[in-house]
């Protein structure tokens, strides 16, 4: 009897056999594990090329239609100009593949690599690049249609859906809990009250924190890649993960933050507008990412182990919503 398997680590050497013979890779083919996210990522090196094997989890991407939005969203977005890492057919000519892993099926993709590297945005000039980065593919996903479903990155899903993820975990202090979802509730009537139907609304990447993502050629030039958490939101909530991954480098600098945040803006609005009511949200939307991201980790306990998000994990997360100054300041006006 073998027992029941959550999640499952694929071997390197099936992959890269699979590989092989599903791409007609050469015989210099290696396969490496290079990343456990939210999904498995293996770096694969031949003579001449690097590649980019992403495996879906099987508890994460569950619908093939997802993925294939996924990857019509990156070849739009190539064809747009914007440089993105891109899904690359099989022999077949399949982009999308499915593995029987002892969870069930896996659905995995063969990306090309972005050439570059990862860096912190440490200046107004790199913020301002990437701001425009960004902005070209607000711009150019505008004009993305496809019949393929795809999650939404609305309140639901960032707000009641989070919630959900954390309350198995917060059993044991209920009233904590019921304050969380109070202040949750108060982020929420915020983005009504600045004008939640005002918002701009369309593709986002979901993921911009500009760390990694992205990888930086030495002429300044950049190749976003990993759209896994990219779906139909709103931009300010987009852009909330770039100010977002600045506060918390940048915690006890307010004032590099500022310097940053306006330069990426500056980039951003060079290339399209934001509304005065979207840069009223973003304060709202950061807050709502990181409600979010406290979702994420109380959902994995069985593939990340709980020791990192105990108790301790909770008041850090419950002391940032009780500090929230967009909860005692008036940002509607």
């Amino acid at each position: 009897m073998f027992f029941p398997v959550s999640y499952s680590t694929l071997s390197d050497q099936a992959i890269n056999e699979f590989l092989k013979n599903q791409y007609g890779l050469d015989g210099t083919a290696r396969t490496g594990y290079l990343l456990r996210g939210m999904n498995d990522t293996y770096l694969v090196t031949t003579a001449g090329q690097k590649y980019v094997f992403r495996v879906y989890r099987g508890d994460w991407r569950t619908n093939e239609s997802e993925i294939v939005f996924e990857m019509e969203l990156l070849q739009h977005l190539d064809k747009q100009g914007i440089s993105v890492s891109l899904p690359i057919p099989d022999r077949q000519g399949n982009i999308i593949q499915k593995l029987q892993a002892p969870e069930g099926t896996r659905f995995a993709v063969l990306f090309t690599f972005a050439e570059g590297e990862e860096r912190g945005i440490d200046s107004e000039e790199i913020s301002e690049r990437f701001g425009k980065d960004v902005a070209g593919i607000h711009l150019h996903s505008a004009s993305f249609h496809s019949s393929n479903t795809r999650q939404e990155l609305n309140l639901d899903y960032l707000i009641s859906q989070a919630l959900d993820f954390i309350h198995p975990r917060m059993t044991h202090r209920e009233q904590d809990f019921r304050e969380l979802q109070g202040l949750a509730g108060k982020l929420e009537e915020l983005l009504h009250d600045i004008g939640l139907d005002t918002l701009d609304w369309g593709v986002c990447h979901g993921d911009l924190h500009g760390n990694t993502n992205v990888s930086y050629r030495d002429d300044g030039s950049m190749t976003h890649y990993d759209f896994d958490l990219c779906g139909y939101g709103w931009r300010a909530y987009d852009i909330a993960e770039f100010r977002l991954a600045r506060e918390v480098r940048l915690g006890h600098d307010p004032q590099q933050l500022e310097l940053l945040w306006n330069a990426f803006l500056k980039g951003y609005q060079s290339v399209r507008t934001l509304s005065e009511n979207d840069l009223r949200a973003v304060p709202v939307f950061v807050a709502i990412r990181q409600l979010w991201l406290f979702g994420l980790c109380m959902m994995d306990p069985h593939i990340m182990g709980s020791i990192d998000s105990g108790d301790d994990f909770i008041d850090e997360k419950l002391d940032y919503f009780k500090s929230l100054s967009i909860l005692k300041d008036d940002i509607s006006a």
